[in-house]
């Protein structure tokens, strides 16, 4: 497609985003796109900024709800940008992998090439991309904390402008669901990994998705985690808002799991105002009950 002069790859108007969420909530974006590569990206991110059009970067949408309204601007998904694209250097214990590589194709890759480090995101739903900048993580054991940003070395990344933006170790800054990164498109990282046996990293693996099934095993649209846990010696999110009564709790179309109690559930035709308003409701709740003031983890993202 050409418009205004600039070639634009596989531009599409007016895409539910709900599609692209998994939890199945978000109106229309005027534009959308799914770029293959690099070359792409940077012709749609040209277009956008001669279009004076806002422009998000979407992952695997596993962690956000779009507005009801939609997004009045250019979505750009990185599901099929170099999906495939893993170099390993088995000496240095190094991978590289592009950010719309999938944390589960990732896995089995370092699986595969006897290189551990990366099992605790067997079961994480997301692209690469998307864990870096929210510094994505899971620990079965009470007290210890696992996340991506730990494995990085160096980010190649693309800023929104264009350019294109090396970020060595050093200049990197991950904290709890938290990274630098995002002002950035990421395009790939490396990351710095250790010999095992295929042997125990598969044991490790079955064991993260035994702990993650009895516990986490929710099996109706979601967004993962809603709210970060508070910082110790206060419990879990979860603990919190099951102590308060309020798993169950439904307002509209969406639900605090029956299972997981930092998980909302979409039980049909959920919007994202239902969402707005039971994310206030549990803070609420548990501010006058704990003195504590949950922090969404999932991101609601505005029309524009």
């Amino acid at each position: 497609m050409n418009m205004s002069g600039i070639s634009v790859p596989a531009l599409q108007r007016n895409i539910p985003l709900a599609a692209h969420t998994t939890l199945k909530i978000g109106g229309a974006a005027d534009y959308f796109a799914e770029p293959s590569n690099e070359e792409q990206l940077q012709k749609l991110l040209a277009w956008a900024k001669q279009e004076r059009l806002s422009c998000f970067i979407l992952g695997n949408g596993s962690n956000l709800v779009f507005d009801d309204a939609g997004y009045r601007g250019l979505v750009i998904s990185m599901r099929c940008f170099e999906n495939d694209l893993i170099k390993v250097d088995l000496d240095a214990c190094r991978v590289t992998v592009s950010a719309g590589v999938s944390l589960s194709r990732l896995v089995r890759f370092c699986h595969e090439s006897g290189l551990a480090g990366t099992e605790f995101l067997a079961h994480i739903p997301g692209t690469v991309g998307g864990a870096l900048i929210m510094n994505a993580g899971f620990s079965r054991h009470a007290g210890q904390q696992n996340a991506i940003g730990d494995l990085v070395e160096e980010v190649r990344a693309l800023a929104k402008e264009g350019a294109i933006v090396h970020r060595g170790r050093s200049e990197l800054k991950f904290s709890y669901r938290h990274s630098n990164l995002g002002d950035l498109i990421v395009l790939e990282a490396t990351l710095r990994l250790w010999r095992r046996s295929k042997e125990q990293i598969r044991k490790e693996m079955e064991a993260n998705l035994d702990h993650r099934t009895k516990r986490q095993n929710v099996r109706e649209p979601n967004a993962g985690s809603v709210f970060k846990n508070p910082p110790p010696p206060h419990p879990s999110a979860g603990s919190l808002i099951e102590k308060a009564g309020l798993k169950g709790k439904r307002i509209g179309g969406i639900q605090i799991s029956e299972q997981h109690a930092n998980y909302f559930v979409n039980k049909g035709g959920a919007t994202s105002a239902d969402v707005i308003h039971l994310i206030e409701e549990v803070q609420k709740t548990i501010l006058h009950a704990n003195g504590i003031t949950l922090e969404p983890e999932i991101r609601i993202v505005p029309e524009n």
